[in-house]
C-alpha cells in the first residue's frame, strides 16, 4: 500500500503506530506563536494534521486555523478533541494536493512538520507549488525539517537532503532562516532544522 493511499494512514492510526506524534503541541511552534501573537487574525494552514495537538494549541490562542489530513481515523479524532477542547478548527478530510481553489492565495502562513517527509519524494515540487498557490503574497511557510541527511529512502520517513531546503525552494520563495533550534525536541534535535519562506 502506498503513502499515496489514504488507507496506508489510517492503518498506521488503527495500529497506534504513529511514533512521529509527539502527543503535544511542537515547542518550535508554540515559541513561534508567543512571538507573533499580534497576528492571531492570520489563516494558517496545517497541511498532514494528524491528531492536531499544534491546530489545538493554535486554535486556542485565538489563530484561525485550518487542518488538512486525508486520514478518515486522525481527522476524527481530532474532530473529537476539538469539541472536548471547546476550540474551533476548520477540518478538511482531503488530500493537501487537492485542496479547492478556493483556498488559492487564501493562507498567510502554513506550518509544516513532518509532512514534506512523508510524501513521495518525486512529489516534493509538486508540495512546494501548492503551499505558492495557496498562500498570499508574502505569505510564509514555517517549518520544521527532517530527517537531514540519514539514509531513509525506504520511509516514510523520506530522507531530507539539506540543500534541498535551498535548491528545490528558491525559484518560489525567499529563504529567509534555516537553522538549528535550541528548542527542538531532544530525540530529533541532530536531525532536524527550522526553516522559515517567504513567498516571492
Amino acid at each position: 500500500m502506498s503513502v499515496n493511499d489514504r488507507n496506508y494512514w489510517n492503518d498506521k492510526y488503527i495500529s497506534n503506530e504513529f511514533k512521529w506524534d509527539l502527543g503535544y503541541p511542537t515547542p518550535i511552534f508554540q515559541d513561534w506563536s508567543h512571538k507573533n501573537k499580534n497576528n492571531i487574525k492570520r489563516k494558517i494552514c496545517i497541511p498532514g494534521c494528524g491528531r492536531g495537538h499544534d491546530a489545538i494549541y493554535l486554535a486556542k490562542n485565538g489563530f484561525e486555523v485550518y487542518a488538512f489530513d486525508f486520514s478518515i481515523e486522525a481527522i476524527k479524532y481530532l474532530k473529537k478533541k476539538s469539541k472536548e477542547e471547546k476550540v474551533n478548527i476548520n477540518l478538511f478530510c482531503e488530500d493537501f494536493f487537492l485542496i479547492k481553489d478556493k483556498f488559492n492565495n487564501f493562507f498567510d502562513y502554513i506550518l509544516e512538520y513532518t509532512f514534506y517527509c512523508a510524501i513521495l519524494p518525486e512529489r516534493r515540487g509538486e508540495y512546494i507549488n501548492k503551499c505558492y498557490k495557496i498562500l498570499r503574497d508574502k505569505g510564509r511557510i514555517i517549518a520544521i525539517m527532517l530527517p537531514i541527511n540519514i539514509d531513509s529512502n525506504n520511509g516514510p520517513p523520506f530522507n531530507v537532503i539539506k540543500q534541498e531546503l535551498t535548491d528545490n525552494f528558491i525559484s518560489r520563495f525567499n529563504i529567509l532562516k534555516i537553522i538549528k533550534s535550541p528548542l527542538s525536541i531532544k530525540a530529533r534535535s541532530q536531525f532536524e532544522l527550522y526553516v522559515e519562506y517567504q513567498k516571492k
